[in-house]
């Protein structure tokens, strides 16, 4: 699935990977977090097979509308993508959650399927990694993916 894009604002240029590599760059000069939380659709796909475009903007649209004006959401080869400037790890690990119990609900109401199954949902922020990855080798592996 090719990378979209949105913001509140969609006058924004760019794509998702330089939004976040920007907002990475100004967490580092001012010393501020900055968080990417990453859920994999692998779960969602199964239940409903192939993701028709018009089922993945509505989620796009619904995790858009669940997220405060300055975040950012997207679609990346499968994933659902989120950044959150000035956002620590922990605070970021809240809508994430919530927006992946949103997904989970919206395929049960669409699709009439009811699933345990939890969407995995990884977060790598910046400047508290917490033993993980770094947010910089987080992005260079999304932007690995969405070029293959």
């Amino acid at each position: 699935m090719a990378t979209r894009f949105t913001t509140k604002d969609d006058t924004l240029p760019g794509t998702f990977l330089d939004r976040a590599g920007v907002e990475l760059q100004r967490a580092e000069r001012y010393r501020v977090f900055v968080s990417l939380s990453v859920l994999d659709m692998a779960p969602v796909k199964r239940l409903v097979g192939d993701m028709q475009p018009d089922f993945a903007d509505e989620i796009l649209e619904m995790a858009k509308n669940d997220v405060r004006a300055c975040d950012y959401v997207s679609f990346i080869d499968g994933h659902l993508a989120l950044l959150f400037p000035e956002t620590s790890r922990q605070e970021a690990e809240i809508p994430a959650r919530r927006i992946a119990e949103m997904i989970r609900a919206f395929v049960h109401e669409k699709s009439g399927i009811a699933s345990q199954e939890v969407i995995p949902v990884e977060i790598a922020s910046y400047p508290d990694t917490a033993g993980a990855r770094t947010m910089a080798a987080f992005l260079e592996d999304l932007a690995n993916k969405s070029r293959n």
